[in-house]
């Protein structure tokens, strides 16, 4: 293979690189507003959250108010206590869910910088090798 068609094979890779590049950035502007909307959904979680801590918390005074003045409303009191386990039980699933989306958000930004990094340093040895054979270094 003569240097004319390395060059010309070394210009081929290269545009596919930046062809690869352009792909890769846009993938990253759609995960970043992925990222954006996740984070606006965690922002809901966590005003939900506190909405229901509110609730309990209300809850639990409620309880305790009928507790004093009615011993006998024992059947009311469980109902009330089974829902505030379940709000209980709604804003554990919600922690659970927002710590595992900011660990899937943390992994993707990992796996970009990554990615981004690999494209840049293929990026600069392209360039280099292309460097090289304009000063007439590496003719093999």
């Amino acid at each position: 293979m003569n240097s004319g068609d390395r060059l010309d094979r070394i210009e081929a890779i290269l545009a596919a690189t930046a062809v690869q590049q352009q792909a890769n950035t846009e993938a990253l502007t759609r995960l970043e507003a992925q990222t954006f909307a996740n984070s606006e959904a965690i922002g809901r979680l966590e005003v939900q959250t506190l909405a229901n801590a509110t609730a309990i918390d209300r809850l639990t005074d409620r309880v305790d108010n009928i507790a004093v003045r009615q011993q006998a409303s024992a059947e009311l009191l469980d109902r009330l206590v089974d829902r505030v386990d379940r709000m209980v039980s709604a804003i554990q699933n919600h922690q659970e869910a927002l710590r595992l989306l900011q660990q899937q958000q943390n992994e993707w930004r990992d796996q970009m910088r990554i990615i981004q990094t690999e494209i840049h340093d293929l990026w600069q040895y392209l360039n280099n090798q292309l460097r090289n054979r304009g000063n007439g270094g590496g003719q093999n």
